[in-house]
């Protein structure tokens, strides 16, 4: 086998400046593990789901290590810290932002944005913090009769069971390959599209330049597109066509608003200044 295949992950380690992470080995490999399975189409909440059991598990692991207790909530301290510093650097890689919408709350309800992989990483890590107990239940129940290997495959099964429910369930939601599609247009082709009473016409531009006529929200922190689903359409399949002043802001959103599920993103190549130079008006 060709050497580079061995060479290239010790440079990666040995090149990364900073990693805030108890152990970069294991976060590499746990996040090359969880590309892998998005590359075959696992979700990405799912994935966050087995990263979140995996970081627990080695929090666990790290607390039995000390023999002495030197501070007080020691094993909870450490697990907390292994969990924390394995997982916050992994989720901004399998991060899936969808819609939480809460009828109750306002006169029409509210939705809000939710990282879901966020959320499952904790599930996930629910799931192994509370298995030795449930396998403990379990060998009582039977009048202290184990099943080789008992605790992995209950943790395992719990957590298989988890990710065929999610994977099925939050259906499009962090999917492997995503299935929409950013389109750059100039502003002839932008123009054409905007004519179409079904586009929502959204201006992205941060601090607020003027505006092409016909727009239908202006939503200036660009950045944190997901934090505005309230003011975004419900409806996926609705396209949306973006644009900003350069076209730096919006090329930006039209990815995270793929990514956040919308099948059909238009982007206005070169931004208000193309269309200004292009004859077009900005009020």
């Amino acid at each position: 086998m060709n050497k580079k295949f061995f060479i290239l992950p010790i440079l990666v380690v040995f090149l990364v400046k900073f990693i805030s992470a108890h152990c970069p080995l294991c976060v590499i490999g746990a996040g090359a593990a969880g590309a892998g399975a998005i590359w075959l189409g696992v979700s990405k909440v799912v994935v966050a789901l087995f990263i979140g059991g995996f970081a627990m598990s080695m929090g666990m692991w790290f607390a039995r290590i000390p023999k002495k207790r030197y501070i007080p909530f020691q094993k909870t301290l450490i697990i907390a810290i292994v969990f924390l510093t394995t997982v916050l650097p992994l989720i901004p890689l399998f991060k899936a932002i969808g819609p939480l919408y809460l009828s109750f709350i306002g006169e029409y309800g509210t939705t809000y944005a939710v990282n879901y992989s966020l959320a499952t990483s904790f599930l996930g890590g629910l799931v192994v913090f509370i298995s030795p107990g449930l396998s403990k239940s379990l060998t009582k129940a039977r009048k202290g009769k184990i099943i080789p290997f008992q605790g992995t495959i209950l943790t395992l099964s719990l957590l298989i069971i988890l990710g065929i429910f999610i994977q099925f369930s939050l259906t499009n939601l962090g999917a492997g390959v995503a299935t929409g599609s950013v389109e750059r247009l100039s502003p002839s082709e932008f123009e054409k599209i905007i004519q179409n009473e079904s586009i929502f016409l959204l201006n992205v531009h941060t601090p607020y330049q003027g505006q092409i006529d016909g727009t239908d929200e202006i939503i200036e922190d660009w950045e944190n597109i997901e934090l505005y689903m309230d003011k975004l359409p419900k409806d996926t399949s609705i396209p949306i066509a973006v644009y900003c002043r350069s076209g730096r802001m919006s090329g930006v959103v039209a990815d995270d608003l793929k990514a956040m599920g919308y099948q059909k993103i238009y982007d206005l190549d070169g931004g208000m200044n193309a269309w200004e130079e292009s004859g077009r008006l900005i009020i």
